[in-house]
């Protein structure tokens, strides 16, 4: 006997809870009532709450498993929950390693980047010692303690080579304080730029320059000029993403930033927008404001917004469970950079890798803006290099 479809599944169950069912195979029954998602009999079957929860999973997932067998689903869902409880444990440990090294004031914002280390599912131990050497190099960049472990995140990303990149960086670190201030997050642009041009480009210091007039932040300037697209081109881009974001009203800052981000990811208008309006219906009050998030969702495209949602709060539960933040709103945003971290080869049968700007531009949605603001940051420390 051929085990049953998602599909036959989820109409047999959505019956059995409207009090209406229908005659399903005996197989079928036997299958769900072992299973403990219907008791009674098959005459008079009732759904007990281990069938409401699988009603509700089949729902959120028909558009991609009805089709489906449900055993081919219900390893799925176990294979993907275990895989992000492993590495939720291993963000635990990159925090409990890392710690020491990162200045109290950033030390809150080394939980979203223990989450992007922990992401690679690759040795942890390695990993940290990787990041360890790419710290100490951005270290000693001077600027704000969190400035600087962003662009460290950003450079470990990328697999710089600090004793390549270091210098150039330090020029452009330079030019950027120059212009924005001894405060602005310089160590970041600079990554961004640099990181945009490659090893033997050069940075985009004019075009970030010159964005840096209509984008509510440095970092959203830098990665911007990063893409390589003309400047008139990306205000453009980013102006008909801002406008049909907000429709007629207002914009807000987080408008702003969610536009550049979108532009950035080359977002297209009737494919992305519609699902970030969708989105940020649906994440509620999850977040202070949820247009940034809804927009870093809805750019993994191969889902569905209302299963990303699903999983967003998979996420938040196992977030929670490890102890890795103490806030609820903290728990969303590394729930976020979770899910940013699901491979996409579980779900797609195409290959949906994320590029390498949108992943770049994922670690300063979470970082610098989603997490970022929900932790004041103090006063600039360190030293600020001359020359």
């Amino acid at each position: 006997m051929a085990p049953p479809t998602c599909l036959e599944v989820r109409t047999y169950l959505a019956n059995v809870a409207a009090h209406t069912p229908a005659r399903t195979d005996p197989g079928t029954f036997q299958t769900l009532s072992e299973r403990g998602a219907v008791s009674g009999t098959m005459d008079a079957p009732s759904l007990t709450p281990i069938g409401q929860h699988v009603l509700a999973e089949l729902e959120v997932r028909s558009y991609r498993a009805d089709a489906l067998s449900l055993d081919f689903v219900a390893d799925q869902l176990t294979r993907v929950l275990g895989d992000l409880d492993r590495v939720a444990k291993t963000a635990e440990y990159f925090l409990a390693e890392l710690g020491p090294v990162v200045p109290q004031e950033a030390l809150p914002l080394l939980r979203p980047v223990a989450i992007e280390l922990a992401n690679r599912r690759e040795t942890p131990e390695d990993l940290a010692e990787e990041f360890r050497n790419v710290w100490g190099g951005a270290e000693v960049m001077g600027g704000h303690p969190r400035d600087r472990l962003l662009a460290a995140a950003l450079l470990h990303a990328a697999e710089a080579p600090m004793d390549k990149i270091y210098s150039p960086m330090m020029a452009t670190i330079t030019a950027v304080r120059e212009v924005a201030g001894p405060g602005a997050p310089a160590v970041t642009v600079a990554a961004l730029l640099e990181l945009g041009a490659g090893l033997e480009g050069k940075p985009r210091l004019d075009a970030y320059l010159a964005l840096r007039s209509t984008t509510r932040t440095e970092e959203g300037a830098a990665i911007l000029a990063a893409t390589g697209r003309p400047v008139e081109e990306v205000r453009a881009s980013r102006a008909r993403l801002l406008e049909r974001l907000v429709q007629g009203r207002r914009p807000t800052a987080d408008d702003q930033v969610a536009a550049g981000y979108l532009a950035v990811c080359g977002a297209e208008l009737d494919r992305h927008l519609p699902r970030v309006e969708t989105l940020i219906k649906a994440l509620g009050d999850r977040f202070p404001n949820p247009v940034v998030a809804a927009a870093v969702l809805s750019m993994a495209d191969w889902l569905s917004p209302a299963e990303l949602v699903n999983w967003l709060d998979k996420a938040f539960q196992i977030a929670q469970t490890r102890k890795l933040a103490p806030t609820r709103r903290e728990l969303s945003a590394l729930g976020l950079a979770l899910v940013l971290g699901l491979p996409p080869s579980e779900f797609a049968t195409t290959d949906r890798t994320r590029p390498f700007l949108t992943h770049l531009a994922d670690l300063v949605a979470v970082n610098a803006w989603v997490y970022g603001e929900l932790v004041p940051a103090g006063p600039t420390s360190g030293p600020v290099p001359a020359g």
